[in-house]
């Protein structure tokens, strides 16, 4: 008898979690945008950089302040540019992209550079061709 109601209370707690509206899977993360994305032609650009990494990066961004991220691959301050494609001899095509973001937190931007969502990752480091490529850091 003290089996059965103990079951009886599990199951009676179930249904009024449920009925309440709980959900067992988080929500999905918002996904951010860059704001200035329609401002400067290098987001136009087709091709994508050489993969720096399989997996992005966390960094915490200031809402106003204007960042440029690595889309190269072979910047030395990942996942942000210092500039290395400026080298004549290296014969890089890919220039950085210039984004803000609308608020202050931290955020994940994309370290194997073939994003869709430039600067910000969206998951395309999962991507069997991603996984499956040779890392090449300079």
């Amino acid at each position: 008898m003290l089996h059965r109601n103990i079951r009886y209370n599990l199951v009676n707690t179930f249904i009024k979690s449920f009925q309440a509206g709980y959900v067992t899977k988080p929500p999905k993360p918002e996904i951010p945008s860059n704001p200035l994305k329609k401002v400067y032609a290098a987001n136009e650009q087709m091709d994508n950089g050489i993969i720096y990494d399989r997996k992005p990066f966390k960094v915490t961004l200031q809402e106003g302040k204007t960042y440029a991220w690595c889309l190269c691959g072979r910047s030395k301050s990942q996942p942000l540019c210092d500039g290395t494609h400026k080298d004549v001899y290296l014969k890089i095509t890919q220039r950085p992209i210039i984004f803000k973001v609308e608020k202050t937190k931290d955020y994940w931007l994309c370290n194997c550079k073939q994003t869709k969502n430039r600067p910000f990752c969206d998951g395309t480091h999962k991507n069997k061709e991603v996984v499956e490529a040779t890392t090449i850091r300079v």
